[in-house]
């Protein structure tokens, strides 16, 4: 089954998490110190229902840099060698950077900018997304961070004679849940769930026959490694 390579890891970080428990809030400082975080990041999974050969694989770097009490920036570049089912090959570069503002101890918002561009041997695509969610700081055996986010669709809808663009947006639009924990000082580990609605290309010859959408769901296991010197023992 498509599932069988990500499964595979969620029962270990199940185990690795323990049973949740409650905490005293001063286990988990309501405000990490101010420095600088670097990372490396790597995940991988299947996002076949959204056109690649499995498997699903990408790295990259990261940061994470909490300033003004209550507010936290983030940023990613991280790059995928994925192959489109219907070129046999392909490449994607995704940028992202991130505005965390936490209102209370244990939960914060977010807004957040994704720029992505994906080519191929026969054709180009990408484009810019707002993402809007919440995060929340878990209370398992290990100092977690809870993601929901959502992100919305951009694009051209419709390719016309009269529209400039020669190559349709997917709409792509949906939400992600990611859980992460932090295993050690260094090492952070994770798992991801996406459920996304897209649509396929059209003929802008044929505007009265309407675009086909579909559903897709992807999972991804996820590993972070803070930069050593820059980490620091403090909950996050």
């Amino acid at each position: 089954m498509r599932f069988n390579l990500v499964l595979r890891y969620i029962p270990l970080l199940l185990v690795l998490a323990g049973p949740a428990h409650a905490q005293e809030s001063q286990e988990i400082p309501a405000y990490a110190n101010s420095s600088l975080r670097l990372f490396l990041d790597g995940d991988i999974g299947v996002r076949t229902m959204l056109g690649f050969l499995p498997p699903s694989s990408d790295s990259g770097v990261s940061f994470e840099y909490p300033r003004w009490r209550r507010i936290e920036l983030q940023g990613t570049v991280s790059y995928s060698p994925d192959r489109k089912k219907i070129t046999g090959n392909g490449n994607s570069l995704v940028a992202s950077g991130t505005i965390l503002v936490w209102p209370s101890e244990r939960v914060g918002v977010l807004g957040e900018v994704d720029s992505t561009h994906l080519w191929t041997s026969q054709f180009n695509e990408g484009g810019v997304s707002p993402v809007v969610g919440v995060v929340a700081r878990t209370r398992y055996a290990y100092p977690g961070r809870l993601y929901i986010k959502y992100q919305f669709a951009t694009g051209c809808v419709w390719a016309t004679p009269s529209n400039p663009c020669t190559l349709q947006s997917k709409r792509l639009q949906g939400t992600t849940i990611r859980q992460e924990f932090q295993m050690r000082p260094s090492l952070r580990m994770g798992f991801e769930l996406g459920i996304y609605h897209f649509c396929a290309q059209s003929n802008q010859n044929e505007p009265a026959i309407p675009r086909s959408c579909s559903w897709a769901v992807t999972d991804l296991v996820s590993f972070r490694f803070q930069f050593r010197g820059l980490r620091n023992g403090q909950a996050y």
